[in-house]
C-alpha cells in the first residue's frame, strides 16, 4: 500500500491520442482561402482536424491549421489502397483521365501539348502510359520537407526548374486541396507560366450528388485533404489570379469492392472479401471527383470594372423612355454602359429609342424584325464590352434600386453569378399578384415554384427563383458555350449552361411588382412556359 507521502507526490500523466496530438498542432484560425471571409460554420472533425464551411462561398476547409502530417502527395507511402489491384486501378484512372483530356483537346481542334507538368498526388506509374509520353508529362517528386513548405506556405520551390521550362499544360492533381494557402500556389503559377499555358485542376466536388448522398461518409474516399471545393468556389479562386473556367468533366474512378466497403465503414466485410473469390471484383465509382480546365482570361481594356446593361425593347412605348432615363440617372460605384436592342416595334417605341442614339454611354442596336427576347439579348451580349453583364426588362416590374445588392457579391469576388430572387425576403409569395385574375396569378406562382424545384433536382442547386429576369454574371462565364434560344426560354438556357459550366448562383432578394396581361405582359403558357420547362431536361442531358 502506498504511503500518504507517496500518494501526495503521485502525478497523473495524460497520454494524448493521435487525434488530440493533431488537434494541438493546429492553433492558427484562418480566413476562407477563396473569399477571405471569416464567417465559417463548424461541420465535422476527423482525427483532430476541424473542418468548417465558409458562409460566403461554401468552401469546406480546415481551420485552425498547423502541422503538415504525412506526405499526402506520395500515394505509395500514404498507402490508401486495400489491395495491390487498387494501386493499379488508380494508375489506370490517371491514364484514362489523360485520354479524356486528349479528347477535349481534339474537340477544340487543338494539338496535344508537347510539354506538360503534373503537380500533386502521384505514383511512378502515372508517367508510364503511352498517352503520358505523348503529353510530354513530367512529374516532380515532393519529399517530406517540400511537402511541409507546400502544404503550410504554398511554396513551389521544388518545381522551379520544371516551371522555368514553360510547360504548355500544368495539371494540379488534387494539389490545391492539400494546401492551407492555395492562393499562394496560384500566385506563383500566374507569374511563372506563359499566358497560353492551360491549368487542369482535379478535385473532389463537395456539391456533387455523391457528396450530398453520402454526407459524413463521403470524405473517407479522399485521404488527408485540407479543403473540399465546389466548381463555383474553385472558379472564384482561379478567377482571382486571372484564370477563367473553360471546360470540365468527371474524373474516372474504379476500385475493388473491398476498397469501397472499407471507406463506407464496413471493415469486417472488407476483411472477409479479401479471403473470398469476390476480392478481384472491380466497381466503377461516382465519387464526385472532377476535372476543370482553366485558361488565362483576356486582359480588360481598363483596370476598372464595367457594367453592361442589356435592355431588349419591343412594343414598350408606355415605359421605354422612363426606364431608359432611370437607368441613365442610376449612380453606381462602377462604370456602366447601356445597350438598347430595339426589335422594330409597331407602337412608336423605335422613335422613342432614337432619341438616345448619341447619348454618352448608350449603344443602340436596331433589329429588322422581332425575333424574340432571346434573340435581342444575344445581340446585346455580342456588343457588350463590360466585365459584368446585367439583363434588364423595359418595364418597372423589377426595381433598379436593387442593382447595388445584385452587384455586391460579384464585386466582392464571392461569386461570378447572381440571381435576383423574387421569392426571398419577408414576402415569400410575391412573384405575381393580378388584381383582375387572382387564379391565373396563383397558377403562375405555383409554376414558378415547380420550375425552381425541377431545376434544383436536375442541376443540384438550391435556388428559389430560376425564372427571374435579374441575372447578373461576369462576362467570362459565357466562355465555352453558345446560346441558342430566341424566345423567353433563353432565360432558362442561360442559367442551365452557366451552372453546367461551373458557375453556381448566389441569390439576392429583390423587389418585384408584376404587371397584368392587360398591361402588356407578353409571356404565353403554351408558346413560352412549356418550352422553357422542357429546356431544363434538354440542356441537362443534351
Amino acid at each position: 500500500m502506498d504511503s500518504a507521502s507517496e500518494k501526495g507526490n503521485r502525478r497523473y500523466v495524460f497520454e494524448p491520442t493521435p487525434a488530440v496530438s493533431a488537434s494541438r498542432a493546429r492553433t492558427s484560425y484562418v480566413s476562407c482561402p477563396v473569399c477571405e471571409e471569416r464567417r465559417a460554420e463548424y461541420l465535422f472533425n476527423r482525427v483532430g482536424v476541424r473542418f468548417v464551411r465558409c458562409r460566403g462561398c461554401g468552401l469546406v476547409y480546415v481551420s485552425p491549421v498547423g502541422g503538415a502530417g504525412p506526405n499526402y502527395f506520395d500515394i505509395a507511402r500514404v498507402a490508401p489502397f486495400v489491395t495491390p489491384k487498387d494501386r493499379a486501378l488508380c494508375a489506370a484512372d490517371f491514364a484514362r483521365f489523360l485520354e479524356l483530356l486528349a479528347e477535349e483537346f481534339s474537340r477544340r481542334g487543338r494539338a496535344l501539348p508537347k510539354k506538360s507538368l503534373s503537380l500533386g498526388r502521384f505514383l511512378p506509374e502515372f508517367s508510364e502510359s503511352e498517352r503520358a509520353r505523348q503529353f510530354g508529362l513530367v512529374v516532380p517528386k515532393v519529399d517530406a520537407a517540400n511537402f511541409s513548405e507546400l502544404a503550410l506556405n504554398g511554396s513551389l520551390a521544388f518545381a522551379e526548374a520544371e516551371l522555368r521550362a514553360a510547360p504548355e499544360l500544368v495539371i494540379l492533381h488534387e494539389l490545391l486541396e492539400a494546401c492551407a494557402d492555395p492562393g499562394r500556389v496560384l500566385e506563383q503559377l500566374a507569374k511563372a507560366l506563359p499566358p497560353t499555358t492551360i491549368l487542369v485542376v482535379t478535385y473532389s466536388n463537395v456539391e456533387s450528388l455523391p457528396a450530398r448522398f453520402l454526407r459524413r461518409y463521403w470524405p473517407a474516399f479522399f485521404e488527408l485533404k485540407r479543403a473540399f471545393y465546389s466548381t463555383a468556389n474553385l472558379a472564384l479562386l482561379l478567377g482571382n489570379f486571372g484564370f477563367g473556367l473553360s471546360a470540365q468533366f468527371s474524373y474516372p474512378a474504379a476500385r475493388s469492392v473491398g476498397y469501397v466497403l472499407e471507406r463506407a465503414g464496413g471493415v469486417k466485410a472488407a476483411s472477409f472479401l479479401a479471403r473470398s473469390p469476390l476480392e478481384g471484383l472491380t466497381l466503377p465509382l461516382r465519387t464526385g471527383h472532377r476535372v476543370a480546365l482553366f485558361e488565362r482570361r483576356p486582359a480588360l481594356t481598363s483596370s476598372r470594372e464595367k457594367l453592361s446593361i442589356i435592355l431588349p425593347v419591343f412594343n414598350e412605348a408606355r415605359y421605354a423612355a422612363e426606364v431608359i432615363e432611370a437607368l441613365l440617372e442610376k449612380e453606381l460605384a462602377l462604370e456602366k454602359e447601356l445597350i438598347i436592342v430595339e426589335s422594330n416595334s409597331t407602337d412608336g417605341t423605335r422613335e422613342i429609342v432614337r432619341r438616345y442614339e448619341n447619348t454618352p454611354g448608350v449603344q443602340v442596336i436596331y433589329e429588322d424584325r422581332p425575333q424574340g427576347k432571346g434573340h435581342a439579348v444575344k445581340s446585346g451580349l455580342r456588343a457588350a464590352s463590360g466585365s459584368i453583364i446585367l439583363i434588364q426588362d423595359a418595364d418597372f416590374e423589377y426595381d433598379i434600386e436593387d442593382y447595388e445588392a445584385l452587384l455586391e457579391p460579384i464585386l466582392q469576388r464571392r461569386t461570378s453569378f447572381v440571381l435576383g430572387s423574387r421569392s426571398l425576403g419577408l414576402d415569400d409569395w410575391k412573384v405575381r399578384r393580378f388584381s383582375r385574375d387572382a387564379f391565373k396569378g396563383f397558377l403562375m406562382n405555383a409554376a414558378q415554384v415547380g420550375f425552381a424545384h425541377t431545376f434544383n433536382f436536375l442541376y443540384q442547386q438550391r435556388t428559389t427563383d430560376v425564372n427571374t429576369m435579374f441575372k447578373v454574371f461576369r462576362r467570362e462565364c459565357l466562355q465555352g458555350f453558345e446560346l441558342e434560344s430566341n424566345g423567353f426560354d433563353l432565360d432558362i438556357e442561360l442559367v442551365c449552361k452557366l451552372v453546367k459550366n461551373g458557375h453556381a448562383p448566389i441569390e439576392v432578394p429583390v423587389n418585384y411588382v408584376s404587371r397584368d396581361f392587360e398591361e402588356g405582359k407578353k409571356i404565353s403558357f403554351v408558346r413560352d412556359a412549356l418550352p422553357s420547362y422542357f429546356a431544363f431536361f434538354r440542356y441537362r442531358f443534351g
